[in-house]
């Protein structure tokens, strides 16, 4: 039996999925099964197109490969996604079970938005007399809101008080939309004087823009929130909120699939009841009674600061480490040596999974980045038990490279490296409850993220002056280096053989009579003649060695040289390929070159210019012999001729 569940869950409920699976541990421990959490951050504030990056953690993996399925519908930022989800899953015959929202196919753990909100308004109207509320819910369509605002409903006719729509304002869930619009209402000509909201984020930023204009909570106005958030008790005032014991929830979930999975079920649907919370913001609770927790609060603030603080500096360490250079082996390369010294997730399995597509793109940008997960992927760092490894290749159903059910049951937390709906790959880490929790986990993708696209940004730019640099120094006619192409790679050929104490080849070619063949034959047929000898020039230049079209006919190739004999035999081989390639065009005239070359001295300071200069000179004697042979004119001149003193008197 493979012994492991996955759960889908988002992430900025980032304080009840922690919880959640405190409750879920609590059965998958006992019973030696491991959990893949897969953990979106996508959110109704940010892009359509991020949110679908952010959701494609959904889609590594084959549910078929589980035990059972846990979703968290009512977390996730679109009802589309468990709907998909949950077909997937019920196609495959794998048990599964939704909390929050009923999903087709799966059992059900509700959570009973009404009772606790209906007794929190109830609560409002009797005992702090409020008359006309407003409600500010989170999205038109969704449940929960709207379960909140039918509880709010049914409270208020209770006790003879309308809940008319111009009251109600839909905030989707947006701290600064929540905040804007409890200033509108509190400056209208009929401000309200109580601000019922879907959330306690909506709640705190309602009170703080109330604080803005000057009022006080709960003098002015009464203010309360719903899913007793941590800042929810040590926030001035202290929310008055509605409580969703998400621990709970999450053990009776795990217990409800594993029956499923067992086959013991009896029950398709439980349904888990909130509970209404007294605090200051609607004055039940004194101020000294909610000091304890702020006092504890204040302390635990300044230590989160201090670790903060450090962990930007981790993280720009981490940058400046991970992202120097502009290429794929640069990022490879640092990854690596960065997780062996350092770790942002100490005591953690962690895995740094990048897409084989990803891994195209950053090599080259012709390659276009993917919206969908290929089937390869490589792990650029495993770090396990503290060993940092390189781990390469393997196939996406695997999930991470050397996944064995342990003796320690374990939590393995995915989530998306994207760019909007653009792919990267993934990060593994196991255990990261708290870093779930302390959203440092949250902070760490962002960055990762945005990361990702500047180095791969930096290596398209980085490609694109390349090709840009090419094409200032490379000659158009023949491909070979330009004068600009041999100052940025020929000159550096021979600083460094001499640094090295190595010698260089400094080859110098001229076509013979290119003035009788641009004189008879046209230009056309010049351009043809300089193109056919930089074809055998290169056809058999030694490897390592550059290149040139020093000006009109005459060519140069540079490179180390170990001995005489190796430039000897490239010259030959240079005039025999040349020969070749001519007697099959069947051109009207004659294509042959003279070649003249000297070999550096790596204790001299000569540049590359002077050798080219005397290689030059030697090549004039080569010719002027070819010619006086031509014309039966016979003088004794060495063809091994090799420096400048050996050079016969010209007249």
């Amino acid at each position: 039996m493979k012994r492991k569940i996955a759960v889908l869950a988002n992430g900025w409920n980032h304080l009840s999925i922690a919880s959640a699976l405190k409750g879920i541990r609590s059965v998958t421990d006992k019973l030696n099964i491991d959990v893949f959490l897969f953990l979106s951050f996508a959110a109704f504030a940010q892009s359509q197109a991020r949110n679908d990056g952010e959701d494609s953690v959904f889609d590594i993996t084959d549910y078929s490969e589980f035990d059972g399925v846990i979703i968290f519908s009512g977390m996730l930022n679109s009802q589309k996604t468990p709907e998909r989800i949950a077909k997937i899953i019920v196609e495959h015959k794998v048990p599964g079970v939704s909390v929050g929202w009923p999903l087709e196919g799966l059992d059900f753990v509700g959570i009973d938005n009404f009772k606790g909100m209906f007794e929190m308004v109830d609560h409002l109207v009797k005992e702090h007399n409020i008359k006309k509320p407003v409600f500010l819910a989170g999205t038109i369509d969704h449940p929960d809101s709207n379960d909140r605002i039918n509880a709010t409903r049914q409270a208020l006719e209770m006790n003879g008080i309308e809940l008319p729509d111009d009251r109600i304002y839909y905030t989707n869930w947006e701290y600064l939309t929540a905040m804007k619009a409890a200033k509108e209402y509190a400056q209208s000509k009929n401000p309200p004087d109580a601000f019922i909201c879907a959330n306690d984020y909506n709640a705190i930023a309602t009170i703080v823009g109330l604080n803005e204009l000057g009022y006080s909570v709960p003098k002015d106005f009464i203010v309360t929130g719903f899913d007793k958030i941590a800042h929810a008790e040590t926030f001035y005032p202290s929310i008055t909120t509605v409580y969703q014991d998400y621990e709970k929830i999450g053990y009776i979930a795990a217990w409800q699939l594993m029956e499923k999975v067992e086959g013991t079920s009896h029950a398709d649907q439980v349904v888990v009841s909130s509970s209404f919370v007294k605090n200051e913001s609607c004055g039940c609770k004194q101020t000294h009674e909610a000091e304890e927790v702020r006092h504890q609060f204040c302390i635990n603030a300044y230590m989160k600061e201090m670790e903060s603080l450090i962990s930007q500096a981790e993280s720009a360490e981490m940058a400046g480490n991970l992202f120097t250079g502009s290429t794929y082996e640069d990022f490879k390369k640092n990854i690596l040596k960065y997780y062996k010294e350092k770790n942002n997730f100490k005591g953690h399995d962690f895995y740094f999974i990048l897409d084989d597509n990803a891994r195209k793109t950053i090599k080259s940008s012709s390659f276009p980045i993917q919206k969908k997960y290929s089937n390869k992927m490589c792990c650029l760092v495993a770090v396990k038990d503290g060993i940092a490894e390189y781990k390469g290749d393997f196939q996406r159903k695997e999930l991470f490279p050397g996944y064995e059910k342990g003796d320690k049951p374990k939590v393995y937390t995915f989530t998306s490296m994207h760019y909007d709906d653009n792919l990267f790959g993934y990060i593994v880490l196991s255990d990261s409850i708290e870093h779930i929790q302390d959203t440092s986990l949250n902070h760490y993708m962002i960055q990762m993220n945005y990361n990702l696209e500047q180095f791969r940004r930096n290596c398209r730019f980085d490609e694109l002056n390349k090709a840009l640099r090419n094409i200032s120094n490379t000659d158009q006619l023949t491909g070979l280096n330009n004068r600009f192409g041999m100052e940025q790679n020929a000159v550096p050929v021979l600083e460094q053989a001499n640094k090295k104490n190595q010698k260089c080849a400094i080859m110098f070619a001229d076509i013979n009579r290119m003035k009788h063949i641009n004189d008879n034959f046209g230009h056309l047929h010049g351009d043809l003649a300089i193109r056919t000898v930089a074809s055998s020039l290169l056809k058999e230049m030694p490897e390592g060695w550059v290149g040139i079209r020093y000006g009109g006919d005459e060519f140069i190739s540079v490179g180390v040289c170990k001995s005489e004999k190796i430039v000897k035999d490239y010259i030959d081989r240079l005039n025999e390929t040349l020969r070749k390639q001519v007697e099959g065009m069947h051109l009207a005239y004659p294509l042959t070159i003279s070649c003249g070359y000297i070999l550096s001295d790596p204790t001299a300071t000569t540049t590359l210019v002077d050798y080219i200069n005397q290689a030059d000179s030697i090549m004039y004697v080569h010719k002027q012999k070819t010619y006086e042979n031509e014309k039966a004119e016979k003088q004794d001149v060495s063809s091994d001729i090799k420096s400048l003193d050996e050079l016969p008197h010209m007249k």
